[in-house]
C-alpha cells in the first residue's frame, strides 16, 4: 500500500475451512495507515479472536482505501514507533531505487521486534 501510496482504514480477514465453510472478521483502525506493525498487530488480533487451531486459506484484504496524504497521525511519546516509521520509509526508498530484488516490506524478526517491544 505504502509504494502505492494508499492507507487504509479497515481490515478484513477471510478464513477458509477443508470444508469450504468460511469465515470472516472485519476491524475498523483507529486511524487510517499503512504502517506495517499496526496492520500487522490488528491483523493479528483478528485471528486470535477466531481461537482456530488450523484453517486451510487465510486471506487478509485492506479496504476503505485512501490516498496517504490524507493520513494523520497521532503522534505518541514512544520513540520505538517513530523510529519502526522512519524505517518503513527509508525501506520504501530502497525499494525505489534499487527496483525488483530489493530490501522488501519490512518483516518481522527477532531484532525488529525487540524494537517493537514484542
Amino acid at each position: 500500500m505504502r509504494t502505492s501510496g494508499e492507507i487504509t482504514q479497515t481490515l478484513t480477514l477471510t478464513v477458509t475451512y477443508a470444508d469450504r465453510t468460511q469465515t470472516t472478521r472485519s476491524r475498523t483502525l483507529t486511524e487510517p495507515t499503512a504502517h506495517t506493525p499496526a496492520l500487522a498487530t490488528t491483523a493479528r488480533e483478528l485471528l486470535t479472536s477466531l481461537g482456530l487451531q488450523r484453517a486451510r486459506v487465510l486471506a487478509l484484504r485492506a479496504e476503505r482505501l485512501r490516498p496517504s496524504e490524507h493520513t494523520v497521525h497521532q503522534h505518541t511519546f514512544d520513540d520505538r514507533d517513530h523510529k519502526l516509521r522512519r524505517l518503513e520509509t527509508a525501506l520504501d526508498r530502497a525499494a525505489i531505487r534499487s527496483g525488483p530484488g530489493s530490501p522488501g516490506p519490512l518483516r518481522p524478526s527477532r531484532r525488529l521486534g525487540e524494537l517493537h517491544g514484542a
